[in-house]
């Protein structure tokens, strides 16, 4: 079933393991308190321009070069003598967005985060929803000690006394994702690394959050230690609507440390399917922003009887480290495309195994990456239906990230280096769209609106 061909690392940024080792070994505690001079940071803008220019496999399919280049000019405008890491990232992480892909991201001061955490210093302690002007607790969370518990969905009024709507206005400019919207959203994966570089949120927090119309403060100091209330649960679930009607939620693709305990889930959830006879299977991908594309590929063999493809084209531009010895796959900057249709098939599980019924996958604008490309691999291989709202992100994927630093300040980029066509073969600058449209109440808490409303058959 291993496809071996897409891997899609979007996760990666949420410091599941191995962040540190992203940090450029110039940077220890010393250099992160240096400063730098305008002609350095020039320097370190224009080599992000050029090397995103020379590598990025479709650089010019994703950026505007009027819009880029003018930003670039007003960026090269602020670049002044004597300013720090801090005051470089401010101004150089604007040119972030204008990279219109998830996948390309100047990072939020890696270094001086990680050296704070491990100095035992708090950040901000919680995961985020940010969505539609509004930043709400993505899960409930529970103090150590005397349980006090706030409630998933709390909405965000203010951090340190900065008001919600100042801390997303402030920091969707230097986001990353391929629409306003997702740029919005994708701040979620990061938030606690955003508020550090931005708003120096480290230490005590002062937090006001409102839950059922009542507003409350409260103080999460240094030394306090939050974590998910019912921790342990897993974030993968699988449910029965009724006991025709299995639900099947999954948060994220990002495996890879957990490969066997993932595969185990999914083969044990269709076991179960398979025992209650189950005729339809909802598969709930909202806000899963990726992993890898094997995690997505290890459901699907259970929703086709034939081989199907993830993708039809890879595209990559070479530089002078992809470009082979002596250059046998060709010159730097020449685009090549790899046909991965063949290569990347996934094969069906024992035709005992498969699942025959009707199959939906619930999508939404933070459905990105890896979970992109399996809802694509759904739809264009007329394996089942979508439903929810268009991604955020493109049908056609970047993916296979790959880190650089800026010479002089070192700060970290991260960088696409494939292109992936979905199966179709369109090529259209589009997101993946839905069969069916649901309403905000709907995709909020599609569970309970399943429970209440009937689907057309897949």
């Amino acid at each position: 079933m291993r496809t071996g061909i897409i891997v899609i690392l979007l996760c990666s940024l949420l410091g599941c393991g191995g962040m540190k080792d992203w940090i450029h070994p110039d940077v220890d505690k010393t250099f992160t308190g240096q400063t730098f001079t305008a002609q350095q940071l020039q320097q370190d803008l224009d080599y992000l321009v050029a090397t995103m220019s020379r590598g990025h496999p479709a650089f010019e399919q994703y950026v505007d070069s009027e819009q880029f280049s003018a930003q670039v000019e007003r960026l090269s405008a602020q670049l002044k003598d004597n300013m720090t890491r801090k005051q470089a990232f401010a101004v150089l992480g604007q040119l972030t967005p204008y990279f219109n892909d998830g996948h390309s991201i100047l990072f939020p001061l890696l270094a001086e985060f990680t050296y704070a955490e491990e100095a035992g210093i708090q950040t901000f302690p919680f995961g985020v929803n940010v969505r539609d002007g509004k930043i709400r607790l993505a899960r409930a969370y529970q103090r150590r000690g005397d349980q006090k518990t706030l409630a998933a969905g709390s909405e965000i009024v203010s951090i340190n006394g900065h008001a919600a709507s100042e801390i997303i206005a402030r920091l969707t400019p230097m986001s990353h994702g391929e629409s306003p919207a997702l740029r919005e959203s994708m701040l979620s994966l990061l938030f606690h690394y955003w508020l550090f570089a931005v708003f120096d949120v480290k230490g005590d927090i002062q937090l006001a959050l409102k839950d059922n119309s009542k507003t409350t403060t409260l103080t999460l100091l240094n030394d306090q230690h939050w974590e998910r209330a019912g921790a342990g649960q897993e974030d993968n679930e699988l449910t029965f609507i009724t006991p025709q009607v299995a639900y099947l939620r999954v948060e994220s693709f990002d495996v890879d440390t957990e490969q066997g305990a993932y595969d185990a889930f999914i083969n044990e959830s269709f076991k179960q399917i398979r025992q209650q006879k189950a005729q339809r299977l909802i598969i709930d991908i909202r806000g899963n922003t990726g992993g890898q594309s094997d995690a997505g590929a290890q459901i699907i063999q259970y929703l086709t009887d034939k081989p199907v493809p993830q993708g039809s084209v890879a595209i990559e531009k070479l530089n002078s480290d992809t470009n082979g010895w002596f250059g046998y796959r060709g010159e730097p900057g020449e685009v090549i495309e790899l046909n991965v249709e063949s290569d990347g098939m996934i094969e069906p599980v024992a035709p005992s195994l498969q699942f025959k019924g009707d199959v939906w996958v619930v999508i939404d604008r933070m459905s990105y990456s890896a979970a992109i490309l399996f809802a694509a691999t759904i739809q264009d291989n007329q394996l089942g239906k979508l439903m929810g709202e268009p991604t955020g992100g493109n049908a056609n994927q970047t993916g296979n990230l790959t880190p650089f630093y800026l010479p002089n300040t070192r700060l970290l980029m991260l960088a696409p280096g494939r292109y992936i066509v979905r199966p179709s073969g369109n090529r259209a600058k589009q997101p993946v769209m839905p069969d069916v449209n649901l309403t905000d109440e709907a995709l909020a808490d599609p569970l309970t609106w399943l429970k209440t409303h009937s689907l057309p058959p897949a």
